[in-house]
């Protein structure tokens, strides 16, 4: 099975490509990715409540949910991106801990 970082740096690659941009810019577009997607995602969530003007309901949970996966996609192509040698990993489950650390401690 093919480990998810090695998934994500195939992604980074792709979309590194694809941007064309100069080195510097590449970077913080790749950054810049991460609120399009996750605001794709709200603007999906309200039509699927129907929370427009006319109140009409014109997206589905299923491109909602995709639309949310994209987001956090993104998010990690960019912290593989921004992490030297590698060590985007290792940033991920270091915070990762500290959240859930925080989230017992708050919920108990």
């Amino acid at each position: 099975m093919t480990d998810l970082w090695t998934k994500i740096r195939e992604l980074r690659g792709r979309d590194e490509r694809r941007s064309g941009a100069e080195e510097p810019v590449k970077e913080l577009l790749l950054i810049t990715k991460v609120s399009e997607e996750s605001n794709e995602a709200a603007e999906l969530y309200r039509r699927y409540k129907g929370w427009g003007t006319n109140g009409a309901v014109n997206a589905t949970l299923p491109e909602v949910q995709d639309e949310i996966c994209a987001a956090i996609m993104a998010g990690m192509v960019a912290l593989d991106r921004i992490s030297p040698d590698s060590t985007a990993d290792e940033v991920w489950k270091r915070y990762l801990d500290y959240g859930y650390d925080r989230a017992k401690r708050e919920n108990a």
